[in-house]
């Protein structure tokens, strides 16, 4: 096979190059594609149609998780996190959610980027409904319910993939979880490979599982089945050529079943690659066995589970392969679902080889790995031990012992798809790579033994496994042996679970273990029995578990019986309940070399007791939405949600040691009917011991404030607050809980009792200068709420507040005299655009609103910035300001700063381990990273809106607070960061309210470092190139594969941006002067160096009057980056990016007729800024956005495009060791200047880059 191009996590733009030249950039335009780069501003309807807003970074990491209401009014969102998995359940679906009726994944967030099911990509969710037992037997089809699409039926296991319509996801949910023969809904996932790259040189791993011993050298696996269900495999691959029977694409790929991921190649070539392009060194476990292809994930890695399902079925039942081997999987909260069924279903036809996953801590088998029919793998490294990336058991049911069995699992050598010669194999680590281990072992078992069913093979190879003390929640059984399962005369049942005792006072049981002898002769086994608790270090006492016989002897070709006991009744330590497991152990006694493995558990539960628990808000009344509890068992290594019914959650725990969070709102009002949440308390009982009836009361009254103080008054912009908690031994898996809280919560408290070291909590803020004070004549101040994206009142003043009723669509406004006075609007319902439009219309010079009758405040949906202050009240201030005015009171006058005009913000995450702190936090300006910030704007005051993302350990990147703040451009102030090692920020600046819509440029994360002081510049020209904040790389390279991580564009500071809806950008590229076709972010290059050029090109939608922002600037950004692959140059490529210090205002304007100095510099990926050894500058005035044979289509407010004719070369000098250049200025007042810049460094990178409008001229 031809190199492909390789797997990526970039959703970026290709445009194929043609022409390209310093001296005529241009591209043909049937070659442009519209889909944006990596870094994006994405939206999810989850199946409830509510919509969840998240940002995509440059590096493909989601951060910035928000819920949206449908009217863009700020809301609380909630998000609970279990290692990389973030999930927002909307509280009316909480309980269908905690009843196992609803996939719990459907409202992971991370789950439904990975597959694609964002917005932008798609307009449908993709679901499998789940029905009773016989509903689709024979000829009956699924109903198909409006808003729904019927993607496929799966009869065998009662099922049907839909796709629900988002526009009527809302109603579709009302209706679905109403149908009577409905058992379940699940998201129809994209299920992805366990792998984990690495590159080592290395020994082969065959060799140990027992293949090449004296009984298993006889069988290479020569007429068995193996299916393997993964990305495809590399079709012209020689370690592959003649080993595929057949094969199947379940994926829709352009290229079929072609491997252009790698990881099918490398599964495939595990159980029976041939070893050709190594001259056997690597050749797979079963060389002869014959191969089926079931191509179920695509090029990304992942597939739907849909079509897992289809090839499952199209593998076993039209290919009747022996063994599926299924390196796949995801994360499982319950061991149910339709891929589980299915292995189920199968599994008297076929062996499924499914590997465990790469959770790497308890309970985190995946699913379909959990199945208890599946022979489930775990990882093993060359040592025997358990790789530290290998999901542990039990499974997902909490009490079923998995995995069964382990096989080599790190850094293990195959077939590398696209690859030959010296690159024709590649290394990878996984349980991904363990199970085709196990998968070609059992066909060699299979064709030693061919009077077996698939369940005898996986009983036979759990049998016969290496001898081995690891945790069977680990490794299973043991390693398997190959050599010893083809002789294995005792087999017994794998993982046999012995039984389930509920409780501790369960009775005395008595089982049996059942042992087949399938030789002709009489063995007899000395028996032990070793035994260990869940937590995998408590050594159980002998009086818990035994075995009634030290011996036994099973008959030839008979069973014998080996009794056993269990006495539940006996003390335990807390973390040693729940899966009980062990190895019962038999060794021949004589002169036969026999022995058997036989893995059991049982299920302890430990004594159970109720436990109340009470959350009480500031008003004494039960707390309500959005309130919530949590609830962890450090010792059994979970945590969750729990739903509150009225305040109080009743709780069936096992006794333990127990962290509990609550997180109680207290609204402005006693009737959470109306108003808003006024203050949010955090509050915990760290690490309470329950062995008995327990309640707790969580009081917010108790609670005390928390309170920031500086040298400068601050005034917080809402909050942000929550937990992180090390749920396993080495701190390595995480949950967290993040709430974020609005603008319009004025108040934060805290409460903590005990210490708890794996609890860290953290409350980040922005806060500004105290806001304006607007007071009554009679001194009283309002206690006012922003509303929408309006102002704020500023400055000083007073006017008069003239009353004009509900201002709907009867309103006689003539009637008012409005003219440099207030309109005080009285509407018990909403205040909107259109009411507010109308009183600047008629003259207002701001607004105050408030509901009659409802009680509490209200924050309305006002859009496009009105150019008067808009200001809310609560229902009660109002009536007390509408009896002023009655009274002849009418007069309000104002005094401060607009928090959109603050001289300085604090960014502040207050981080506290082993408890909650309150009281006054002093922040020490001294100890901070201050930025000096100037936010250019465009020859005129227009608003921008910034938030800032923090990050701890284990939360992803979260908005400081649950509001996005506006700021009023130009303007310029002191920011201030918390710097600690335990936190990094991301700076966010928007043009437009909406991300989605109006992009945003982003610096970050990084941790800011104390003391340090910096200037920085946001939205000042030039847009060009960005090799962006983050300090990822631009491109890099691992053996041929290069990686691209690019960012759209840059402003000025090199911020990397991002256009929204309103833009677009898209990349190209040329290797050695041919196109080059990368796929989804990667391309794999011949041997050898390469001369790489990369062209970007980033260009608005709309111009000035024709953008929705008015924005004029930067209409066009192109730029070609040129330099060598070198093979030997592994990690960052170099890619120089010319740095434009254009010296223009803070309109990003300069003067007409004045001549202006640029400095240019170079910076190059991974090193920073260069000497440059070649410089070109030249510029042009006019009105043009675009260039002539540059396809870009822009709503511009002139149709002529530029003529790259008309560049003009500017003097450039190399002075001091500086390069600048002269710009003489001399177009008219009101034209814009496109500029353009040529460098080299003395390297072999070279850059040309072109901004259209960079800057104006006045």
């Amino acid at each position: 096979m031809k190199p492909f191009p390789r797997l990526g996590r970039l959703k970026a733009t290709y445009l194929a190059m043609l022409g390209l030249s310093i001296a005529q950039p241009a591209t043909a335009e049937e070659s442009f594609v519209t889909q944006q780069s990596k870094a994006d501003a994405l939206t999810f309807t989850l199946i409830t149609g509510d919509k969840v807003s998240a940002v995509v970074n440059k590096d493909g990491k989601l951060g910035g998780i928000r819920l949206v209401n449908a009217d863009s009014s700020d809301t609380f969102t909630s998000i609970f996190k279990r290692g990389n998995n973030t999930y927002v359940v909307p509280n009316h679906a909480q309980a269908l959610v905690d009843s196992n009726a609803i996939d719990l994944e459907l409202f992971n967030i991370n789950k439904l980027y990975e597959s694609g099911y964002d917005d932008a990509s798609t307009d449908a969710l993709p679901v499998i409904v789940e029905y009773r037992d016989g509903t689709l037997a024979g000829s009956a089809v699924p109903a198909t319910l409006a808003g729904m699409s019927l993607t496929g039926e799966i009869e065998l296991i009662d099922s049907a993939a839909f796709a629900i319509n988002k526009d009527k996801a809302a109603q579709t949910w009302q209706t679905l979880v109403a149908q009577a023969d409905v058992e379940g809904i699940w998201l129809d996932a994209v299920v992805h490979a366990h792998k984990v790259t690495q590159s080592e040189t290395l020994t082969p791993t065959v060799s140990l599982t027992g293949a090449y011993g004296e009984s298993a050298i006889n069988y290479n696996g020569e007429g068995i089945k193996v299916a393997v269900l993964d990305t495809g495999y590399d079709t012209e691959h020689p370690d592959l050529l003649g080993r595929v029977i057949a094969s199947r694409d379940f994926t829709y790929s352009s290229n079929g079943v072609d491997d252009l991921n790698g990881h099918g190649t490398h599964t495939a070539s595990t159980v029976a690659g041939n070893g050709h392009e190594s001259a056997g060194k690597w050749v797979g476990v079963a060389p002869a066995a014959d191969l089926i292809i079931g191509k179920v994930l695509g090029n990304t890695g992942g597939g739907s589970t849909y079509g897992i399902l289809n090839g499952m079925q199209w593998a076993v039942l039209s290919e009747q392969a022996d063994i599926v081997n299924m390196s796949l999987g995801g994360t499982a909260t319950t061991c149910s679902g339709p891929l589980v069924e299915m292995v189920e279903a199968l599994s008297d036809k076929a062996l499924f080889v499914i590997s465990a996953g790469n959770s790497f801590t308890r309970e985190t088998i995946g699913s379909p790995g959990c199945a208890p029919s599946a022979l489930t793998v775990g990882a093993i490294d060359r040592d025997g031990n358990t790789a530290s990336f290998s999901s542990r058991g039990p499974s997902p049911d909490g009490h079923s012992a998995k995995p069964d069995i382990a096989s080599q699992g790190v850094s293990v050598v195959a077939a590398a798809s696209g690859g030959l010669g010296d690159t024709a194999y590649r290394v990878y680590s996984g349980t991904s790579m363990a199970a085709p281990h196990v998968a070609g072992g059992a066909a060699i078992v299979m064709q030693a033994r061919q009077n077996l069913t698939p369940k005898e093979i996986k009983d036979v190879l759990t049998s016969s496994v290496f001898s081995s003390d690891s945790h069977v929640l680990e490794q299973g059984a043991g390693a398997m042996n190959i050599d010893r399962a083809i002789d294995q005369a005792i087999v017994a049942p794998a993982n046999r679970e012995l039984d389930y005792f509920d409780n501790a006072n369960s009775a005395f049981t008595e089982t049996q273990i059942t042992l087949t002898n399938t030789s002709d002769e009489n063995i007899k086994l000395k028996l032990k029995l070793d035994l260990i608790g869940e937590d995998g270090k408590t050594q159980l006492p002998a009086t818990l578990a035994g075995l009634d016989v030290k011996s036994v002897t099973i008959p030839a070709k008979g069973v014998a019986q080996v009794p056993m006991w269990i006495d539940p009744s006996v003390a335990l330590n807390n973390s040693a309940y729940g899966a009980i497991t062990g190895r019962i152990t038999g060794k021949t006694v004589g002169n036969t070399d026999q022995q058997v493995t036989v893995p059991v558990s049982f299920w302890i539960d430990q004594p159970h007791f109720n436990l109340t628990v009470n959350l009480t808000d500031r008003w004494g009344n039960q707390a309500g939405s959005p309130s919530k509890l949590y609830l962890i068992n450090e010792e059994d290594d979970w945590g969750s949600l729990v739903r509150l019914t009225g305040g109080k959650a009743n709780i069936d725990v096992p006794a333990g040691y127990y962290t509990l969070i609550a997180n109680i709102m207290t609204y402005d009002n006693p009737q959470t009917s109306s108003g808003l949440v006024e203050s949010a308390a955090q509050m915990a009982v760290l690490n309470r011991k329950i062995d008995g009836k327990t309640e707790i009361n969580f009081d917010a009254r108790n609670a005390q404030p928390v309170t920031f103080k500086a040298d400068q008054p601050l005034d917080p912009q809402g909050y942000s607050f929550g937990f992180t908690y090390a749920i396993d031994d080495q701190e390595v898996a995480k949950l967290a809980a993040i709430e974020m809280a609005p603008d319009y919560v004025n108040d934060m408290y805290a409460w903590s009792q005990g210490h708890d070291d794996r609890f860290r909590s953290f409350i980040t803020t922005r806060a500004v200068a105290p806001e304006t004070t607007v007071t009554m004549q009679n001194g009283v101040e309002l206690d006012y709420i922003k509303q929408g994206l309006a102002l704020s009142f500023h400055g000083e003043g007073s006017a008069e507040v003239v009353p004009v009723g509900d201002a709907g669509y009867s309103t006689d406004w003539s009637q008012f005299e409005l003219d440099g006075k207030i309109a005080l609007i009285t509407n018990p319902n909403y205040l909107t655009s259109y009411m507010v439009g109308n009183a600047m219309k008629n003259g207002a010079s701001g607004v105050i609103f408030y509901r009659p009758g409802r009680g509490g405040r209200y924050k309305g949906t006002i859009t496009g910035t009105p150019k008067v202050p808009v200001i809310g009240i609560s229902t009660e201030q109002g009536e007390a300001l509408m009896a002023e005015i009655e009274a002849g009171n009418n007069i309000v006058s104002w005094s401060g700063i607009a928090a959109e005009r603050s001289p300085y913000a604090y960014s502040i995450n207050h981080i506290v381990d082993g408890r909650i702190q309150s009281g006054q936090i002093n922040i020490a300006e001294h100890k901070m990273h201050k930025i000096s910030a100037s936010y250019h704007s465009q020859n005129d005051e227009r608003p921008a809106w910034t938030d800032v993302m923090a990050m701890t350990n284990s939360t992803g990147e979260f908005y400081s607070t649950g509001s996005s703040q506006l700021i009023m451009l130009p303007h310029q102030r002191d920011e201030y960061y918390t710097a600690s090692t335990k936190n990094a920020w991301t700076n966010v600046v928007m043009p437009n309210y909406q991300i989605q819509s109006g992009g945003a440029y982003f610096d970050g994360p990084r941790a800011m470092t104390e003391g340090a002081e910096q200037n920085t510049t946001w939205f000042k020209g030039p847009r060009a190139g960005s090799l962006g904040s983050s300090g990822s790389a631009i491109i890099s390279r691992d053996t041929n594969v290069l990686y691209f991580n690019l960012a759209s564009f840059g402003d000025a500071a090199n911020h990397d941006g991002i256009f929204g809806f309103m833009g677009s950008s898209a990349f190209g590229l040329k290797v050695n002067g041919e196109p080059a076709s990368p796929y989804q972010g990667t391309l794999t290059l011949e041997p050898g160096s390469h001369q790489i050029t990369l062209e970007m090109r980033s260009y608005a939608r709309g111009v000035g009057e024709r953008s929705p922002i008015n924005d004029k600037l930067g209409s066009l950004y192109q730029g070609f980056y040129t330099f060598t692959a070198d093979e030997q140059q592994q990690g960052v490529q170099p890619i120089l990016v010319p740095m434009v210090d254009l010296p223009v205002d803070i309109n990003n304007s300069m003067k007409a007729g004045e001549a202006a100095q640029v400095k240019l510099t170079g910076l190059l990926d991974g090193v920073g800024e260069v000497a440059l050894a070649g410089v070109q500058f030249q510029y042009a005035y006019g009105q043009e956005c675009t260039i002539a044979n540059v396809p870009a289509y822009i709503y511009c407010p002139v149709s002529t495009k530029f003529s790259s004719e008309n560049w003009l070369d500017a003097q450039v000098e190399h002075i001091d060791g500086e390069w600048v250049a002269t710009i003489p200025n001399t177009g008219n007042v009101g034209d814009f200047v496109h500029i353009r810049t040529i460098v080299s460094d003395y390297g072999s990178s070279q850059a040309e880059q072109i901004t259209m409008r960079a800057y104006m001229l006045d």
